[in-house]
């Protein structure tokens, strides 16, 4: 368990999400992650019924998350472990998707996939076969 951080709040959730599920619920933190992962937000101080934040989170825990976060800009961590997409952009390249396809699937950059896929193929886990000492 982290320092500080509550026993009913799980060790996964991203540390910059803490204060909001202590303060609002875990649930609306997992809310915001699922609808808004990897983005920033500006979160209003008087927000409209028709704002996106009050559409996608209701508007109980919209307008809670307003008030907590009164006027600031936030960005969303999505939460989800670099190995796993970097593990996924590979198996869909291997599957003969094109790199514009992989972006559009996983929800990230083109960019950010050409680096994924042009590091080296090895897998990090397989040790040398030889070692570079010598003895």
């Amino acid at each position: 368990m982290t320092a500080g951080r509550p026993p009913e709040i799980p060790e996964r959730l991203p540390a910059s999400l803490v204060d909001v599920a202590e303060a609002l619920g875990l649930d609306v933190a997992a809310a915001l992650m699922r609808l808004y992962g990897g983005q920033e937000i500006q979160l209003p101080r008087r927000p409209r019924p028709d704002h996106p934040v009050i559409v996608a989170l209701g508007p109980d825990a919209g307008y809670a998350l307003c008030h907590y976060l009164s006027g600031q800009r936030i960005y969303v961590p999505h939460g989800r472990q670099r190995r796993s997409a970097r593990r996924d952009v590979l198996t869909l390249q291997a599957a003969g998707r094109s790199r514009r396809e992989i972006a559009i699937l996983l929800g990230l950059s083109q960019r950010h996939i050409r680096r994924m896929a042009n590091q080296a193929s090895a897998d990090p886990a397989q040790l040398p076969l030889w070692s570079d000492r010598e003895d």
